[in-house]
């Protein structure tokens, strides 16, 4: 169930620059859960139950990130705003708020990878589709009920 490369790499970027997985969805949607989307895409029980796997065996790491992350733009929203401040701590802090955010985004990007292998060229072509189309739908402010998020 190998995919082409470059399909693969902008499905990964597109997903990973709207954030998607968002941190799987902080974590709200399970789009291959989704029955219009098991549809869609044509997904196996089988495929189902690896893509749940792999989400739940990456969903602690990400919700501890994710909750590291939040906890560290808070401390840089305060010292950022805080007229006293000393330009290194605002550094470190911009420094340890990068980080946490580049830890959670390896996850990301690895949680969508995986999940990428278990499905087929065509399902994985097709999932881009699904998500462009939501994106679109998103902007024009008509998100369909079974297209709520591609997060989880």
């Amino acid at each position: 169930m190998r995919m082409p490369v470059k399909p693969f790499i902008c499905l990964v970027l597109s997903l990973i620059l709207l954030g998607w997985p968002g941190t799987v969805a902080a974590q709200g949607f399970k789009w291959w859960q989704s029955d219009q989307f098991k549809q869609d895409l044509g997904l196996t029980s089988e495929q189902v139950s690896r893509l749940e796997e792999i989400f739940q065996a990456l969903q602690p790491t990400l919700k501890t990130q994710k909750e590291t992350l939040d906890k560290f733009e808070g401390k840089l929203s305060k010292v950022v705003s805080d007229p006293n401040a000393d330009e290194a701590l605002v550094l470190q802090t911009v420094e340890k708020t990068e980080a946490a955010r580049a830890e959670l985004t390896k996850s990301r990007t690895l949680l969508t990878f995986r999940m990428g292998r278990i499905l087929t060229s065509d399902q994985n072509v097709k999932l881009k589709a699904l998500h462009e189309q939501w994106v679109r739908e998103r902007r024009k402010g008509s998100t369909p009920p079974h297209r709520e998020s591609p997060r989880r």
